[in-house]
């Protein structure tokens, strides 16, 4: 409903207008004054429903314009209903109405102001325009009034004053133009201005010679209506600040400057093949816009040679900074080549002693000795053969990186590496407190590496176990899909988060949960099976939330 209001507003107002011109002389006072009022009262309502109270005073400058131009109509109006007469020139509603103009300029350029930061050169464009603007208006609708024989003067200034504040909103409107394709709110307040300068122009040609035309108070009826249908749309809380305008010789900056400098020429010409006497201000005004229109070029100019400067110095810097960027990065690569050297290097030294530690091991424990001996032998027995893996998977992880996986394939039944993987891992799971379930399907046979593809089935159990609480359950299946066999891992552990999930098969990653609960690894494990999975031809994948557990799919080739 908020978004049809504006355009049952339009539809009613216009029906108003319509029947309007139905009834007798007094009803229409009547009619357009209430068309008047109620456009007023609509458009305070909608600035307050639809705008926070700090971005209301452009709005309340426009509603309070149009609020004091309906305050003449209702002064004139009055005169016409009660004295049966037309008010006198200069009169009450003329204080209403010149009173009006200024808030409803004012009102335009904080609504532009907020929406675009005026720079320099927009001060300028509007300079120029305002200029050639004020020309034609002193030349066609000011001026005249000096010859018309009007003897008083205060009627004379106040006759002048409506096209000179015309002349005000026309710069006003020129504003307004240049914002219409940012909303519907603009537009109708747009709309609304060109009604009311129109008018206001017909009325100045008039009071010069020509017949009153009675549509015109359709036309300043419409341009009351369309403020409230600007107040009421949703979009005049669209209205954001944006970048400062930057100054640019573009299309529209030519047009404006070129027909500004071609007004003082054009009105010559116009008035010499009309045979009137030559006006001294056309040649202030045509001085006085063309040194406003230079200024600007010189901005302008100055503006794209700082441009280019600026563009120049920024094209340096960015060159330094990819130079040094490149620096960076070959001194990376070669930091990381060093430590997987280094960290290939320390595994083959370490591999030696700790095989020789497990080897004395065993021959102490083939000895019946103390049984308290024999228990610190297994606790020596298997913290060596932990490090011993971790060794394994440190050279294994360097191999990867050095692209030298070898393989000796053969044709393997992956149903009896499953539940040898999953026999293996049952006392560490049943130690644990957790279900471990293995489904053995049908599968036909892959082609691959035994030693590894155990591998790849204890990683992703040893995984499974290690992220599942008490009382949880992991369970592992084989089935084929297509082409492939699929090997499956499921658990109702701690699962984990969509960013983890992006770096999970990275070398060294820890999750955030392994991190939090101290869950021992050197987050290798998940970087190996993928290698493994990979070199075979296949895929790996992982699906997982956080506290719904974590299932890993492995699709290798069927043997062919």
């Amino acid at each position: 409903m908020t978004s049809k209001r504006p355009w049952i507003v339009l539809a009613v107002g216009a029906a108003a207008i319509g029947g309007y011109y139905l009834l007798p002389f007094k009803g229409q006072s009547i009619v357009y004054v209430l068309i008047g009022v109620s456009s007023v009262v609509l458009a305070f309502w909608g600035i307050r429903r639809n705008l926070p109270a700090g971005r209301r005073l452009a709005w309340y400058a426009l509603a309070l314009g149009m609020a004091l131009e309906v305050a003449g109509d209702l002064v004139g109006d009055s005169y016409e209903v009660f004295a049966n007469r037309e008010p006198g020139v200069p009169g009450l509603d003329d204080v209403f109405y010149l009173a009006g103009y200024p808030f409803l300029v004012v009102g335009v350029f904080l609504l532009v102001r907020r929406s675009r930061r005026p720079s320099l050169g927009s001060v300028l464009d509007s300079v120029v325009a305002m200029l050639a603007v004020s020309l034609v208006q002193w030349v066609y609708f000011i001026d005249p009034y000096n010859h018309l024989g009007i003897t008083d003067v205060a009627k004379r200034l106040v006759e002048q004053a409506y096209p000179a504040l015309d002349t005000l909103l026309l710069v006003a409107l020129g504003q307004l133009l240049s914002q219409l394709r940012r909303n519907v709110a603009f537009a109708a307040l747009l709309a609304s201005f060109v009604l009311l300068v129109l008018a206001d122009e017909i009325v100045a040609i008039t009071n010069a010679g020509y017949a009153s035309l009675s549509w015109l108070d359709a036309v300043y009826l419409f341009s009351y209506v369309l403020v409230a249908v600007a107040a009421l749309h949703p979009s005049i809380a669209d209205i954001r600040s944006t970048a400062e305008d930057t100054p640019r010789l573009s299309p529209p900056h030519i047009a404006l400057l070129g027909g500004a400098l071609l007004t003082a020429p054009a009105v010559l010409i116009a008035e010499k093949v009309a045979g009137h006497r030559v006006h001294l201000s056309v040649g202030i005004f045509g001085v006085a816009i063309a040194a406003m229109v230079l200024a600007r070029l010189f901005g302008l100019f100055d503006d794209v040679d700082s441009a280019r400067l600026g563009e120049q110095r920024a094209r340096r810097e960015s060159e330094t900074a990819q130079q040094l960027l490149a620096v960076q990065n070959a001194r990376l690569r070669e930091l990381d080549t060093l430590k997987d050297e280094f960290l290939s290097s320390v595994s083959h030294e370490l591999r030696t002693p700790l095989t020789s530690i497990e080897g004395y091991v065993e021959l102490l424990r083939e000895d019946e000795g103390n049984p308290v001996h024999r228990g610190y032998l297994d606790i020596i027995q298997r913290n060596s053969e932990r490090l011993l893996g971790l060794v394994a998977d440190v050279l294994f992880a360097a191999r990867v990186l050095e692209g030298q996986l070898r393989f000796q394939f053969e044709p393997v039944d992956l149903s009896v590496l499953v539940h040898r993987a999953v026999e293996e891992a049952r006392p560490r799971a049943t130690g644990a407190g957790i279900e471990l379930m293995s489904h053995d399907g049908s599968v036909p046979q892959v082609e691959g590496e035994p030693a590894r593809l155990s591998q790849l089935l204890d990683n992703l159990i040893s995984n499974a176990i290690k992220f599942t609480p008490k009382g949880g359950r992991v369970d592992v299946r084989s089935s084929v899909g297509g082409e492939f066999v699929r090997l499956e891992v499921s658990d109702t552990g701690f699962g984990m988060s969509a960013a983890d999930r992006e770096h999970l098969f990275e070398r060294f990653f820890r999750s955030q949960t392994a991190l939090e609960r101290q869950i021992q690894g050197t987050g290798l494990g998940l970087y190996i099976s993928r290698a493994i999975v990979e070199a075979h031809g296949g895929r790996i994948g992982v699906s997982s939330a956080e506290g719904q557990g974590t299932t890993f799919l492995v699709e290798l080739p069927v043997h062919q």
